[in-house]
Order: structure tokens, then sequence, then C-alpha cells
């Protein structure tokens, strides 16, 4: 445990762990006001069963001398007032202590949540490529609160019952020391045995749980994306039956969590009463009076029925951290892993890409022998490319399938870092000081376009908030894209049409143009096309290619291109082949020179 609150620790700020333990501090605070709602029961009693011990007890003696009372009924009344005060300041403690916990766990859950969000998308793309978007949505969504339920106010719950319980005990103890030992042995050893037999049962389920949660995330979104697929082929029983094998096991590990954590509560209920009548029997063979058993038997009563409670606290707490010390060990390793700077510094990256000033392109961008190669694989994708792409200008990149242009194309958009050669604009490395200030030049319209469940003016002007869009940008980026007439024709609502999630009311084409008009919105000096019109037929696609040609001498256009006739017009086409600039040229000069762009043009592909 000690290894859990130090990862703890460390995915914490410094206000929020000074938050923690001011809260422990409260947790103090509970556990006193509990003994001593315990203590007053006593004297109480012991008066109401015996009104002579007023002068027999010098405490109660000294207390009735010096309020200057003058009969046993007053006395007694108020004596009856004090408890039920220290009753009411105990339990109005306890809420707002239970308050200020809620808001502190809650408050914990919001920052944990937008901080993993936060370090996620502040991390290289490179990342993504070998980690599954479902399973950190599950972390952001799902495991976060794991830890914070599990965790940290299971951790809190466990402090403040052990308070109360050291407390009562030691006013126990100091009452009468053989029958205060007597319930540790009885209650602790219980408590104890139980969580020895069952803590590796425990491990093993938070694993399970673990990983139960993330195949049900995966399953599920692959599911709802795949529908189409699914339904054309017949095959929804058969991602319903993942998902509920999954959801099943994850269902039983939580009732088995439940039942361990509830198991001790039956039979020490059990043993409380038993124990009651064991006191009674104890003092009638020790031959008491009753006006003494009477409140010895009221404060072992209510110190059981404050000391059950806790008890049962601290063993559930204990259960739940052991099932979650998994999900922390999730969260720490994402939080922590290859931190360079703090997640604060992170968000602030984030949130203020926008507002850099794009860095200067006046001359050329140029890629000096570029090689790349992807983790765990043995043959570079890219090995010695070297291009030069002047301002203004418009140049072509084809080859066949899993040649590299892809690749080629994130290394210039700074998706991914050269694993040797230098990108440079106007001579100065791109690198991660600079990279944000590079990307503010580009426009980049990949194959499939990732569209969101709104209007197809927040689609354009995707992630811009709403009060900032610029909606004479949205119109002319999509009268460039060819979809002005669209809008205006076939959408009742215009712009403010939703278009469903992922764009399915749309067609692949008014997708694929809906793309284009995105990566024109803020006026890029830079277009990339990435296989951006293949999705469109034929007239639709020498719209666009012309809308595109007509912006030449204007913006640069780096167009990567299965069909040879989108590049047609490029200034320079580039053909790749095995990584590398196998030939390039003019589409008249490499008609003549290139065995293969010329196959590929007789294709028409």
């Amino acid at each position: 445990m000690l290894a859990a609150a130090k990862k703890l620790f460390d995915i914490l700020s410094v206000k929020e762990r000074t938050q923690l333990c001011l809260l422990a501090g409260a947790m103090v605070g509970v556990a006193f006001v509990e003994m001593a709602g315990v203590a007053s029961i006593m004297p109480f009693m012991a008066v109401v069963a015996n009104p002579d011990v007023i002068q027999s007890n010098q405490w109660l003696k000294l207390a009735y001398d010096s309020l200057e009372f003058t009969g046993v009924r007053s006395f007694l009344f108020w004596l009856g007032v004090l408890v039920l005060g220290l009753l009411v300041f105990s339990n109005l403690f306890k809420a707002m202590t239970a308050w200020w916990t809620l808001k502190y766990d809650n408050g914990l859950y919001y920052m944990l949540a937008r901080r993993l969000l936060a370090r996620y998308m502040a991390r290289p793309y490179s990342f993504f490529l070998n980690r599954n978007t479902a399973d950190m949505g599950k972390n952001v969504l799902a495991e976060v609160r794991v830890v914070i339920v599990g965790i940290i106010d299971a951790g809190l719950k466990f402090l403040s019952s052990t308070l109360v319980l050291l407390f009562i005990l030691a006013l126990l103890l100091a009452i009468d020391p053989l029958i205060a030992l007597m319930i540790m042995a009885v209650l602790g050893g219980a408590y104890a045995g139980i969580y020895r037999l069952a803590r590796r049962q425990l491990v093993k389920i938070g694993e399970e749980q673990v990983f139960n949660n993330s195949m049900k995330f995966k399953i599920a979104e692959e599911a709802l994306s795949g529908i189409k697929d699914l339904k054309i082929l017949g095959r929804e029983r058969v991602f319903l039956k993942r998902f509920a094998d999954y959801a099943e096991r994850h269902a039983l590990n939580n009732a088995t969590h439940g039942i361990i954590s509830q198991l001790p509560r039956y039979a020490l209920e059990i043993i409380a009463f038993g124990g009651i009548l064991m006191i009674v029997l104890y003092f009638l063979g020790a031959e008491e009076s009753f006006g003494r058993v009477a409140p010895l038997l009221a404060l072992y009563a209510y110190a059981g029925y404050r000391l059950l409670p806790a008890l049962q606290e601290i063993f559930g707490s204990i259960t739940n951290m052991r099932t979650s010390v998994h999900a922390l060990e999730v969260l720490h390793r994402d939080l922590t892993e290859e931190r360079g700077r703090t997640d604060l510094d992170s968000e602030v990256v984030l949130a203020g890409s926008e507002d850099l000033q794009p860095l200067s392109f006046t001359r050329e961008l140029e890629l000096r022998n570029v090689g790349f190669h992807y983790a765990g694989a043995q043959n570079p994708v890219l090995d010695g490319i070297s291009l030069r792409v002047s301002r203004y200008s418009s140049i072509g990149i084809v080859g066949a399938t899993g040649s590299g242009k892809t690749t080629l194309v994130d290394l210039i958009l700074g998706l991914l870092t050269p694993n040797s050669g230098l990108i440079l604009v106007d001579g100065v490395e791109i690198s991660g000081e600079n990279l944000a200030r590079w990307r503010r030049n580009l426009g980049y319209v990949p194959q499939n376009i990732f569209l969101t469940d709104d209007t197809i003016t927040k689609n354009i002007a995707f992630g811009v908030p709403e009060q900032e869009i610029d909606h004479a940008a949205v119109v002319r980026a999509a009268r460039i894209a060819n979809l002005q007439n669209f809008i205006d024709n076939e959408l009742p609502r215009g712009y403010e049409t939703i278009i469903g999630e992922r764009g399915v009311r749309l067609s692949g084409g008014q997708r694929q143009r809906l793309g284009i008009a995105r990566a024109l919105y803020r006026d890029p000096a830079v277009l990339i096309m990435d296989e951006a019109t293949s999705s469109l037929d034929g007239v639709t696609e020498e719209a666009v290619i012309e809308a595109i040609h007509a912006l030449s001498g204007k913006k640069t256009v780096i167009t990567i291109a299965h069909r040879l006739t989108t590049v047609k017009e490029c200034a320079v086409i580039y053909l790749i082949e095995g990584g590398r600039v196998a030939s390039h040229g003019t589409y008249e000069e490499l008609l003549e020179t290139s065995l293969w762009f010329r196959a590929a043009a007789r294709t028409g592909t």
C-alpha cells in the first residue's frame, strides 16, 4: 500500500496533496468527536441508574457544584442536553467533512480526467500508432473514476474509520482493559483473518477488471463504428457475444468483490450481540450492582454501534484499494511515463498553439536525406529522401501502395520525426521548438475525413470556439471545395445542417469536399492533399482539382495521389519506390523515363 500511496502522490499536484492532507486532519477531528459522543453516554446512564453517583464521582460532583444545581432532575436534564448536543455536533461535523470529501473527490475526478486527456493529446503522433484509442478513452472516462472511488475515497474512509476505532478502543481500554482487549481480539481477528484469505483474490479481480473494462470499451466502439459492415455481413451477434463475454466477467467480478467486502458484517453482527450478553454475564458473575452495570452496558452497546460500522468501513476500504491498485498503476504510467514537462505545461502548449505566429516560409521546404522506420520494424519505410518544394509551387508525390507516400506526408506535417536527415523551412530545421509554428502554415486533407456530429459550419471551422468562427472564411472555403451549391440547394438549413456521426448523412464525395473546405478555412500557406480526391466521382474531382489549381501562385500545394490525372498539372512530380525518390520531373517527362509511371498512366490509375 505504501507503493500505491507514492504513485498516488506522483499524479497529484501540490495543491491537491495539501487538500488531501487537510482532509486527513479533518478525519482526526471526526474521530475525536465520535469518541466524545461515546464517552458522554456513560455519566448520563450512571446518574439515571444511580443518582447517588453524583456525590461519589469527583467529576460529576465538580460539575454539579460548579454549575450550582439544586436537584438531581435538573442535573440529569442538563446531562441529557449535553449528550444530545454532542451527538448533533458530531453528526454535523461528519456531514460537513463528508461534503468536503465529496467536493474534493469530484473536483479531483475532473482534474485527473482533464490532465490525462491533455497528457494523451500532448503526446507525439507516433504514440497513437501503438495505442488503442478506445483503451485511452476508457482510462479517461472509467479508470480515473476507479482510482477516485477505490483509492482516494476508500483511503480517506479507511483513515477516518481507523481513527474512530483507535479513539474508541483507547476509551474502552481506560475503562476496562480486559474487555477492550477481548473486543479487539475477537472483532479485529475476524476481519484480519477474512482479509488474509481474500487479498490475493482481490488483486486478481482488480487486474481482470481493468482488462475486461478495456475490452468492453474496445468492442463497443468497434461494433458501433463498423455497424454498416456488420449489418451487410450479418455479424452483429458475433460482436454482441464478444461484448457480452467480457461484460459478464466484469459483472461477476464486481459481485465477487462486493460479497467479499460485505462478508464479515453478517458474522460480526452475531458476534457483537453475543458479546453484549457475555459482558452482562461477566458482570453478573462478578456480582456487580445494577447501578454499575447499566452505564457500562450502555457504553459498550453504543461503542459497538459505532465500532461495527467503522470496522466494516475499514475492511471495505482495504478491499476497494486492493482491487483498484491496478487502475492506479495504469494512470500513473500514462501520466508520468517519459514526462519531459509538467502536465500543466502540456495544457499550456495545447491551449496556446492557435495563438502562435506561423513559422516564416518565404523560400522553400527542403527534405535532406531523410530516413524513417517505425518502432520494431526491420526495414526503413523511407531511406535517404531528398526533395525541394519552392513557395507557391505545386508538386505531386506518386508511387505504388506501400511505397512510403503517406509516411513522407506525416514527416512534412511534423507528426513523425525523421530517424535521420533534416527537414528545413527557409534553412531552419523543423524541431520540437518550432513544430507548432510550422503547422500554423499547413492545411491537410487526408483520404479518410474525420467529421463530428455537428453542423456544416462547425465541421469546416473544426475546433474553433463557436463565438470565434469566421463565417465569411467558412463560405469561402466551401466555395473553393465545390461545396457551395450542395449546401445552398440541397440542405434546408444550409450551413447549420447537422451531418450526423462521422458525416453519415453525407456521401463519400461530400465528406471529402467538406474535409477540403476544413483545410482551406484558415487560409494556409501550404495545402497538403493525401489521396484527398480518391473518393470523388470524375466530374467532382475535376472541379475540385480545377479549384485547387486556381490557387497556383497563391499557395504551395503538395498532392499525394494514386490516380495520376490528379497530379497532371503539377510543376514537379516525385515518384517514390521502396522508400526512395526513384525519379522526378513533369508529367510528360516521367511518361518518357519511368516504366511504372507509363503503366500507371495507361491503366488510368
